[in-house]
Formats: C-alpha cells, structure tokens, sequence
C-alpha cells in the first residue's frame, strides 16, 4: 500500500497532466468578422439573416437624427474593423461621410441596401437672396415601407452570400424566415391602412413617405424643407389639415415638438410620438399604422 504522501505526490502529478493536456487544447474564441449598418432597422434585418456568423454594428446610436448625425471616435474606431459597410441610401449621414469612410477604410466593402427601390423625389421651396427657388430632393426613409423591406433584405442577403459563401444555406433559411415576417408586416399595414383609404395624417418631419405612397395614405408634412416652418407655411399646413380632416400628427423624439404642439392645438388632432428608427422595425411600423387608422 502506498503512504499518504506518495499517494498525495501522485495525485498532484496527475492534476498537473491534466491541466497542462486541457491547455493546449483550449484556443481563444475566434471573433466574428463585423458588418456595420447606417440605422437600427438595418440592423434588425441583418441580424436576421447573419445570425451567429456575423457582429452587427450600428454606426447610428438610438436618440440621433441620422440626417446630421456626426460619428464618434469610438465609432469610428469599431468601423475599422469592419468586412463590409451597408449603406441604407442616401440619408444625410451617409452623403456627408460616406467618402471619408472608405477612404479611411480601403479594404472594406461597401453594399447599397437601397439598390432596387424605387426612390420617391420631393420638390422643396426655399428662399434664397429674396427669391424662392424651388430643389429637388430624394427621400431617403425607404425602410418605412414593408413593400421596400423586401428589397432591403434581398439586398442583404444577396451581400453575405459574397461576404461567406459557406454560409449561403444558413443565410438562405434565416432570410426566408425574414421574408416571412416582412410579409405578415406588410399583410396587417395593407389591411389597417385598407379600412382607411386615402387618409391624411400629419407629420414633422418626412419620414413615412414611402408608407404613404405604397398603402394609399396622404402624408402631410410640417417641416419645410429640413427646416422648421416660417409662421405663413405652418397656416398653410394647418389650414390644410383642417379640410382633409386630419386626425393625428406623428413626431420623433429628437425633433422639436413646438410647432406640433401649435399645429394640434389648431386642428384637434392628436399628437402620436414614433420611432422610425426602432430597431424593433416590425413592431413599429405596425404601431404606425393602427394610429393613422384610429378614429
């Protein structure tokens, strides 16, 4: 029989070989490669579709307008780890920036996810020098419409089938599956908006255009272009919405609701805050719908 201590001496040489066999087989977590996206409802529709394979970021934080939206250091920092960028379009960011970026990050690949849709053009009239010019401008909010998030999501798709081929069956199924809610999403809006044909509902700033167009509502808008109203063009706004008998007025947290305010006031209509930019997308635009529709 062996003494305690040769017993004990052995047992620890034993501990010893394990845990040096257990370290050499252990490697560190390989990192996912990282996509990043403009906008929180990118973002919903890539996780969707990458899963697992990919790391999502989203260079625009909750709470920012991503028409004026200025990148930080710590943003700029992760985009530079980045295989790929999606850009939603042509959003104010994205204009201003998007250059910058790709000179900063050669090896980066760039997908537009606005590739397809038809882009809807607005016609804004300013003043200038005493006189009032009239501009064109396109409107960069596709993601409103469900009928432009199935473009959006092929679009993705599309990109990380080239991003990792391997992974085109995941890929395939996961965007499938997104396919489907889109369409559920897009079932319900056409049949809240269906009870309600050729509704008009007010908003301040522009952003559910393309919902408008694709479901057969009117879209009313306060601001005149990207700025706060002049006292004349809010009369004409309201005066406007009292004959199209509108009943509700939508605004986004980061704007100012001063002129909502005034606009509700004058019209009855109630005041609704939304959130285009939900990450929570299908949830969103669902809610959008039903308050167009309410009574």
């Amino acid at each position: 029989m062996k003494s305690p201590l040769k017993y004990l001496l052995c047992l620890c040489c034993a501990c010893v070989v394990l845990v040096g066999v257990s370290s050499c087989a252990w490697t560190a977590p390989k990192e996912k490669p990282i996509v990043t996206v403009t906008i929180l409802p990118q973002k919903y529709f890539a996780e969707y579709i990458a899963g697992d394979r990919f790391e999502i970021n989203c260079i625009v934080p909750a709470g920012s307008n991503p028409e004026a939206y200025d990148p930080s250091p710590s943003h700029l920092v992760h985009l530079g780890k980045s295989m790929a960028y999606f850009r939603i379009g042509q959003i104010g960011f994205e204009i201003a920036w998007m250059d910058k970026l790709i000179q900063n990050n050669p090896s980066m690949k760039v997908y537009d996810n606005s590739t397809g849709v038809h882009m809807l053009v607005g016609v804004h009239t300013h003043e200038h020098d005493g006189k009032m010019h009239e501009s064109l401008d396109i409107d960069p909010h596709i993601w409103s419409s469900p009928k432009n998030a199935y473009i959006i999501a092929r679009n993705m798709y599309e990109a990380f089938v080239e991003l990792d081929p391997d992974g085109r069956d995941y890929y395939r199924d996961n965007y499938e599956a997104l396919l489907d809610r889109i369409g559920e999403v897009d079932s319900t809006v056409t049949e809240v908006l269906g009870r309600v044909p050729g509704r008009t509902f007010a908003i301040y700033h522009p952003t559910l255009s393309y919902l408008a167009e694709d479901y057969g509502v009117v879209q009313l808008c306060l601001e005149n272009a990207g700025k706060e109203s002049s006292a004349l063009h809010l009369k004409q706004v309201i005066d406007e919405a009292r004959e199209s008998d509108v009943r509700v007025v939508f605004v986004q947290r980061e704007f100012n609701a001063k002129q909502v305010e005034t606009f509700a006031a004058e019209t009855g209509a109630r005041i609704a805050i939304i959130n285009p930019l939900n990450y929570d997308w299908d949830k969103e635009i669902i809610r959008i719908a039903y308050a167009i529709a309410a009574d």
